[in-house]
């Protein structure tokens, strides 16, 4: 198989409240609202955060409905950052925009990389990581 491209969806409940996190939070300047869904193009992916009932009809063709997560979810969006402190700059910036922060950015013993995490409006669970590789630097 030869993927050209990689696209995940997301449902959210409130499209302009995600909006304003995703752009000042996290400083996607270029998101838009376009017909219910909003676009984030990150590195070899784009995140398509969609409206619920329009992730809904979306999705029923393979017979899905829209869901949140919760405490349980088993989804992290990583991303590896090029800072230490943009790492703490988004976790600091994430909470005035409905943002959750449920703990302080520390360095991974296991990795050695400075590692922070965050989650949405939506729940939906973010890694900020700053790579052991570049610590020294």
């Amino acid at each position: 198989m030869k993927i050209r491209t990689t696209v995940v969806c997301l449902p959210v409940r409130n499209l302009e409240r995600t909006l304003a996190f995703y752009r000042n939070a996290l400083g996607f300047s270029d998101a838009t609202n376009d017909e219910g869904t909003i676009v984030l193009e990150l590195p070899n992916l784009s995140l398509f955060l969609m409206e619920k009932n329009a992730f809904e009809t979306y999705s029923m063709k393979a017979r899905r409905v829209a869901q949140f997560p919760n405490d349980g979810a088993g989804v992290v969006i990583s991303c590896a950052v090029e800072t230490k402190e943009e790492v703490d700059t988004t976790l600091e910036k994430v909470l005035g925009y409905g943002g959750a922060v449920p703990g302080g950015a520390s360095k991974d013993e296991t990795s050695g990389g400075y590692i922070g995490y965050f989650s949405d409006p939506d729940g939906y669970l973010w890694e900020l990581v700053y790579p052991s590789s570049n610590m020294g630097n």
